[in-house]
C-alpha cells in the first residue's frame, strides 16, 4: 500500500470519529445543526434596531400602495373596455364609409347644387306631397339614454392628441325634448320636470303650425335655476302655462343629439361640436327677453398642455362642478360610456402637473381629501349609504356614470 493511500485512509477515519463525537455532544444531526446556523443568519439580518428612529414603523403611515387597492382591477377593466369601444368606433366609421360609397351617396353630396332648382319647383307644386307629420319615439325612451361619463381612471396614450374637453357647470343633467310645439325637460331617469316653450325646433316659439308638427330638437343639457315648489316632490310634472310668472330657466348645451329632425348621434364628437359652435350656434342661443328658457353652449377645447393651460388658468364664467373628457371620435351612445371621463376641477393637478389652476377650482376640495383615488372610492360609498337610508334625497342627474347623492 502507498504512502498516499495510508494518509487518505488516516484523515477518513479522523473525521468519522470526529462527526461521531458531534452527534454525541450536541444530540442533533449534522442537517440540524446547519438549519440552525442558517437560521441564526436569518435572525441577525432581519434584526430591527428599535433605538434608530429610521426603522420604527408608524401606525398611522399608509402603506405605499394603499392607493391602489381596489382600484388595480377598475383601472385595467377601464382600459380594456376603452380600447374594445375605440375599435368598435373605428370600425362602424369605416363600415359606414364604404357602405355610403357604394351606395352613391357622396355623389349625391356633389349634385346637391344641381337639384336645387328642382326642389324648389316641386315645393311649388301645390300638388306636391306634404311633409308627413313627426312620428318619433317617446320621450321616456330617450330620456333614460343620455349619454354619461365615467371617473378618469387611466391617461390614454393619446389623450393630449385626440382628446376635447368641457368644463361642466354646477346643475341638473336633463334631456330637452321639443316637439309638437312644446318643449319639455326630462330628468335621467324619465320624470318631466317642466312643460315649456322655446325657441328650438318644434319647441313652439316663433314657429309656425308646420314647423312645430315637423320639427325636432334634442340636446343634452345641464338646467342651471329648476328649483321645485316647496313640499312637492322633486319629480313632480310641473306645466308651463304660468312660465311667464317665474325667471327664464337657463340650459348650458353639453351635446347636440338631433335638431331639426336631423339626427347627429353618430356623428364623432368633433363634428357634433362644430356644429354646435360655427353652424347652428346662434340659432341654439336665439331668444328674446320674455321667453321662459334660454339656451347657451358650452364651448370644447383641445386638450394640449397649452390650451388647457389657457382655459383652466382663468376665472371660470360659472361655477365648475367637473370636467368631461371626451375622446373626438366617440358617437352618442346611451348610457356610460369609458370614451368620455370625468374629473372634479381640484383632481387635475394629479393628473396634469404642468398645467396652472385658477384658485375657483379648488374651491371645492374636501378638507379630508388625499387623492383623487381614495375621493372616487369615498363618493362612491357616501352614494350607496345614503341610497340605502330609508329619508334619502337622491339626485341621480349627474353627469358622471354614478349618482351624486345630496
Amino acid at each position: 500500500m502507498s504512502m498516499k493511500s495510508l494518509v487518505n485512509e488516516s484523515v477518513a477515519e479522523t473525521a468519522l470519529l470526529l462527526w461521531t463525537k458531534l452527534k454525541e455532544l450536541t444530540g442533533k444531526s449534522m442537517e440540524d445543526a446547519c438549519m440552525e446556523s442558517i437560521l441564526s443568519q436569518l435572525d441577525s439580518g432581519l434584526a430591527v434596531d428599535f433605538n434608530h428612529s429610521s426603522t420604527v414603523v408608524e401606525d398611522r403611515q399608509k402603506h405605499p400602495r394603499i392607493t391602489l387597492y381596489k382600484n388595480s382591477g377598475r383601472i385595467a377593466d377601464q382600459q380594456r373596455r376603452w380600447r374594445e369601444e375605440l375599435a368598435a368606433v373605428n370600425r362602424k366609421k369605416q363600415r359606414d364609409g364604404k357602405f355610403d360609397t357604394n351606395r352613391g351617396l357622396r355623389s349625391l353630396e356633389d349634385a346637391t347644387q344641381e337639384n336645387t332648382e328642382d326642389d324648389s319647383a316641386l315645393l311649388c307644386n301645390p300638388w306636391a306631397q306634404k311633409p308627413k307629420k313627426y312620428h318619433g319615439k317617446s320621450w321616456r325612451s330617450y330620456s333614460a339614454h343620455l349619454m354619461l361619463a365615467e371617473w378618469l381612471l387611466f391617461l390614454p396614450p393619446t389623450f393630449h392628441e385626440n382628446y376635447m374637453m368641457k368644463l361642466c357647470p354646477k346643475g341638473r343633467h336633463v334631456f330637452v325634448w321639443a316637439a309638437q310645439g312644446s318643449t319639455r325637460i326630462i330628468s335621467r331617469t324619465g320624470w318631466v320636470l317642466k312643460k315649456t316653450v322655446s325657441r328650438l325646433p318644434g319647441g313652439g316659439l316663433g314657429q309656425s303650425e308646420h314647423q312645430n308638427a315637423t320639427y325636432c330638437t334634442m340636446l343634452d343639457c345641464i338646467l342651471l335655476n329648476l328649483t321645485a315648489p316647496s313640499g312637492d316632490n322633486s319629480m313632480q310634472i310641473c306645466d308651463g302655462d304660468n312660465a311667464s310668472t317665474d325667471l327664464p330657466l337657463e340650459f348650458k348645451v353639453l351635446d347636440l343629439i338631433r335638431y331639426r329632425g336631423t339626427c347627429y348621434a353618430s356623428l364623432p364628437f368633433r363634428e357634433r361640436c362644430c356644429w354646435m359652435e360655427q353652424y347652428l350656434h346662434s340659432q341654439i342661443e336665439e331668444s328674446q327677453e320674455d321667453d321662459p328658457v334660454r339656451f347657451e353652449v358650452i364651448p370644447a377645447y383641445s386638450c394640449d398642455l397649452e390650451s388647457m393651460n389657457a382655459v383652466l388658468s382663468v376665472k371660470p364664467k360659472y361655477e365648475v362642478d367637473g370636467i368631461l373628457f371626451y375622446h373626438e371620435v366617440v358617437t352618442y351612445e346611451p348610457g356610460a360610456t369609458p370614451l368620455v371621463g370625468w374629473l372634479k376641477p381640484y383632481m387635475l393637478s394629479e393628473w396634469f402637473p404642468e398645467v396652472t389652476l385658477h384658485p375657483d377650482h379648488m374651491a371645492d376640495i374636501p378638507a379630508d381629501y388625499t387623492d383623487y383615488r381614495n375621493e372616487v372610492r369615498a363618493q362612491e360609498e357616501r352614494a350607496r349609504c345614503k341610497l340605502k337610508s330609508p329619508n334619502k334625497q337622491v339626485n341621480c342627474d349627474s353627469v358622471g356614470e354614478h349618482s351624486i347623492v345630496h
